[in-house]
């Protein structure tokens, strides 16, 4: 049985295009109708075609089909699909821990704005930070970032693991890119140098908006000092105000930057 061009798109839903590609890469082979020269293809090259839909479907690129059909066609198979397994394995784990990262980000936001003015202890995990720029309110420095902590940092592979967090020294606010130590180990990756470890602490927290550009005085963040002295909390020796970007946006024709801060506690 002789089928045209035509007669193999509409059957196999596969454009005319398609089909010539898979022709010109070897995968099929069409005959020619001397007259004509129309294609036909016979129900053994229909056969090879979908075959060769089948391995596409599996990730194998359309000019590799013929070769892995050539020779030692059961190995070639066996190899191909061995790597292939592997690398939908690695992006399942990953796009698994992606959707976590994105489950917490939005538990994040959704008590954003509720939470200002609120205050609570907890333990904040331990996590890395790189510096990027220092400022005093609103006025920033030059940003700086080596070249391999750029590269690893606003990877895709990385950049949705990270916050932009913040630490506070005296009026100075050094912003930072920072990640969790758990999604480092969850995601098996290994920091470049350049970044400091923050241990996990137990934290008094609350949330505050920054405001407007041009509105950010740090001296805001000294609420969280009254509240520790207030309530006969003790501040961990050493340790510096801490935070990181919940939310930058407009509410209601608003602007607002609202953060996460933290106080290390001194533990008995």
């Amino acid at each position: 049985m002789e089928y045209t061009i035509g007669e193999v798109s509409s059957l196999l839903n596969l454009s005319r295009d398609m089909i010539r590609y898979y022709e010109k890469q070897g995968a099929i082979r069409a005959k020619r109708n001397s007259e004509n020269r129309y294609r036909s293809y016979d129900t053994m090259e229909l056969f090879w075609l979908l075959e060769a839909m089948v391995h596409k479907s599996w990730g194998l690129p359309i000019g590799e089909i013929q070769g892995i059909r050539q020779e030692q066609y059961a190995r070639n198979t066996q190899a191909f699909l061995e790597e292939e397994i592997e690398k939908l394995e690695r992006e399942t784990r990953f796009k698994t821990l992606l959707a976590e990262r994105l489950k917490q980000v939005r538990d994040y936001t959704a008590l954003s704005a509720v939470n200002i003015g609120n205050f609570w202890v907890q333990r904040v995990p331990a996590c890395f930070c790189c510096h990027l720029v220092t400022g005093r309110g609103d006025e920033y420095g030059q940003i700086t970032m080596s070249e391999a902590l750029s590269r690893f940092v606003f990877s895709e592979r990385m950049l949705p693991f990270f916050d932009s967090g913040f630490t506070l020294n005296g009026d100075r606010v050094d912003w930072q890119m920072r990640i969790e130590e758990s999604w480092l180990r969850k995601l098996g990756d290994q920091l470049p140098e350049g970044f400091e470890r923050y241990d996990e602490a137990l934290c008094l927290c609350t949330h505050v908006d920054i405001g407007e550009v041009g509105n950010f005085d740090p001296s805001i963040f000294r609420a969280i000092r009254a509240y520790a002295a207030e309530r006969g909390y003790a501040e961990k020796a050493g340790a510096s105000i801490r935070g990181f970007l919940l939310g930058r946006g407009y509410e209601n024709g608003s602007f607002r930057r609202i953060v996460r801060y933290f106080l290390p506690l001194a533990e008995s």
